[in-house]
Order: structure tokens, then sequence, then C-alpha cells
């Protein structure tokens, strides 16, 4: 008979059942004859039975909640970082903690634990020394409150060195073009994405689908002479995961709580500040985007219009 004792037991089964076949004698008495502690042999007097419990917690729990799975989510298609970056930018976006092993179990469920490079997906040389590529993802967000509607959120990736822009309920073309005014190297082109719509029971889909900021994108690439590749790499399950988990997010949650889940656009601007300046990347070997920029800068002036402004605003 196989039994399973606990690697730390000080009894076996046989002793547990002399312990509890003899009430009459004293604690004391026992536990000299058995050679255990008084403790011991008092837990194996009230149980009914010789066999070690399970040694595993009664209750695992997860270290991730829904909607810190849903945020975890959205920065893996909006940054498309690895498991170290992401950890680092769920913590600095989000205030999310947690391990490694966790990370990866929660991109598993959602089947986006590995996404194609960009640089195999786009018809571009993403290392073109004259400039860069921009990545622009946009994402349709529950607000979680009834009768309101979602949060447009708008990002944009430099697919070179990394830096963040995004923004809350803009129009697609003046987003682009006024980050593609401002930005430092020289911009040849946006390569873009579907759009990410997470729609839950309070939301009305179809308000958010009149519109489709394909066209705008293609027309400003157009107008401002820059290549665009539409892309349509998010799997169809991870969508239909989110919105799963969203719906579930609104059945149980408490919409006081959630209705402050999405930042505002100062918020995002500060955590945007401290990504890009202050957040040091594995990708960038271990240089934040804009040190990364810079260093770029002293080798490459040509392929910026301006030099890179190194100090936080």
């Amino acid at each position: 008979m196989k039994i399973d004792l606990h690697k730390n037991a000080t009894t076996t089964p046989a002793q547990r059942a002399y312990i509890q076949n003899n009430p009459h004698l004293s604690v004391a008495t026992l536990a000299q004859k058995t050679g255990v502690s008084k403790t011991t042999i008092r837990r194996w007097q009230k149980r009914m039975d010789v066999y070690d419990r399970p040694h595993r917690p009664k209750r695992i729990k997860t270290a991730l909640t829904p909607i810190e799975e849903v945020k975890i989510i959205i920065c893996r298609m909006a940054f498309r970082a690895g498991l170290d970056d992401l950890q680092q930018i769920a913590e600095s976006f989000f205030k999310i903690s947690c391990s490694r092993a966790s990370l990866n179990r929660c991109l598993k469920r959602y089947q986006i634990s590995r996404m194609p490079k960009l640089k195999r997906s786009v018809p571009f040389n993403l290392k073109d020394y004259t400039g860069t590529y921009l990545y622009y993802n946009c994402f349709h967000l529950p607000s979680f409150l009834k009768d309101k509607e979602p949060v447009v959120l708008q990002t944009l990736l430099d697919c070179s060195f990394r830096t963040f822009h995004a923004q809350y309920a803009t129009m697609a073309n003046t987003f682009i073009s006024d980050h593609i005014q401002n930005f430092p190297l020289r911009v040849l082109g946006v390569i873009y994405n579907n759009p990410v719509r997470l729609c839950g029971k309070n939301i009305d889909s179809k308000k958010i689908t009149k519109k489709n900021p394909d066209s705008d994108i293609e027309f400003l690439c157009k107008e401002l002479g820059i290549s665009f590749f539409h892309m349509d790499d998010l799997h169809t399950d991870t969508i239909n995961e989110l919105n799963l988990q969203v719906k579930k997010i609104i059945n149980t949650s408490d919409p006081e709580i959630d209705a402050t889940t999405w930042e505002t656009n100062q918020t995002l601007t500060k955590q945007i500040c401290h990504y890009n300046f202050e957040l040091p990347l594995g990708f960038l070997k271990q240089k934040t985007p804009y040190q990364a920029m810079e260093a770029h800068y002293t080798d490459f002036p040509n392929s910026f219009k301006h030099k890179p402004n190194l100090i936080i605003s």
C-alpha cells in the first residue's frame, strides 16, 4: 500500500493509530513512547484518520485580477514587448506587480505569448538609418459605467527605439500627424493594426464600428508622403477572450472602483514620460528609449529632424 507522507513528518500511520487508540494514556506518556512532542500527540488525538492532509493550499490564489489581465494584454499589444520589459511596463503604467511566471501564464491564456516580430511582418527595413517607422494601435476600452461611451485609446510605438506615445479620445489622423510633427526622428512610415474593440454588455458595438480609421491613416500617409502598411496579426481568439473577461468584470465588479480604471490624459502623459526617459529596457540593452535615441543621434544625425530633447518636461 502506497502511503504519501509529508517530507517533514515525524510519525508513521502506525504510530498515529497507536496515539488515537490509547486515549487512557496521558499526553506525556504517549510523547515518551513515540518520541515526538506533546503538540504532535494532541494534533493526532483530534484527527479522525492517520493520513496527512493535502500539502497544497486549499485555495490557490491567482496573482492577477481580471482587470489586471486586461491591462497586461493591452500593454502586450501596444508595446509588443518581451516578458522582462513587459513586466516593467505593467508596473510603470498600471502599478501591477507580478512575477515573470504569472505574466507568462497570463499571456498563454490569451494566446498572445508569442507575437511575430515586426521586422518579419512588414515589407520595410526597420533598421533603416535614414529614419524610423511608427506602430499604431487603437483600443476601444469599456468605461465600466452604465450609459457611458467607451474610452478610445490610441498608441504609437517607435519601432527603432521603443519610444511611446498615447492619448485618449482623439482623431487618428490628428493624433498621428501631431506626433510626427513633434517627433525628432524622421518618420518613414506607419504600421497599423486592426482596432481592438472590447465591448461589454453596456456598450453598443454599432456605435464604435461606424468609422473605420484605416482610410484616415492611409490618406494621411499619402498626404505626408510616407509609407503605410496594414497588419492583421492579432488573433481572433485573443480578442474574444478579452471580451469575455470584460463582460465578467462588468458583471461582478464595483462600478465606483472601475470608473477610474483608465487614467486621464494628464496622468497618462506622466506615465509615458517616465517610460520614455527613466525606464531601462532589455530590448535596448538597459538603456531608456531616449538614451538609445541620443546614442543614435551621435552616429546618424541626418536621420533626425532635430536633436532629441532629453530633458523631462
